[in-house]
């Protein structure tokens, strides 16, 4: 990467002392400058510039973006989702250890695989705390059989 270009720096008649305050006040920089000479020769005011007229504006603005001409299209997804198999061993009824989650280590009855492909647990819970809720489903790879 290229060094930044360091811009020439204006040199002040007016040394500074610390940061924002020079050595001299206002009215000894208006003698230094010769604005006192400027105005006498000018009838004593500064000379103003008239303003420079602003370029007109286009009439229409250019689009901030242009599309590109080799778009590309989403490709198609051919994906067809196919029902969880459910193991073999595991039949309505079957003991099953869960192996993570809040319950890991109990032991639970399989009631039944939901269309999602995850299978409906219960404790029972006057056992073991385990509810059977609508949201209590796992996954068969976090159970172990017995």
């Amino acid at each position: 990467m290229a060094p930044k270009q360091r811009t020439a720096r204006k040199v002040s008649r007016n040394p500074e002392l610390i940061r924002g305050i020079g050595k001299y006040s206002r009215s000894k920089m208006y003698h230094k400058r010769g604005l006192w000479a400027i105005k006498v020769k000018n009838g004593g005011v500064l000379p103003r510039h008239d303003p420079k007229p602003k370029p007109q504006a286009p009439s229409q603005k250019p689009p901030k973006f242009y599309p590109a001409d080799d778009v590309k299209k989403p490709l198609v997804n051919k994906h067809k989702p196919k029902p969880t198999k459910l193991r073999a061993s595991i039949t309505p009824g079957t003991v099953l250890i869960l192996l993570a989650g809040r319950f890991k280590g109990k032991r639970v009855v399989f009631l039944k695989q939901l269309p999602s492909g995850l299978l409906l647990v219960t404790g029972p819970f006057k056992i073991n705390g385990v509810p059977l809720r609508r949201h209590w489903y796992i996954n068969q790879s976090r159970c172990l059989w017995c």
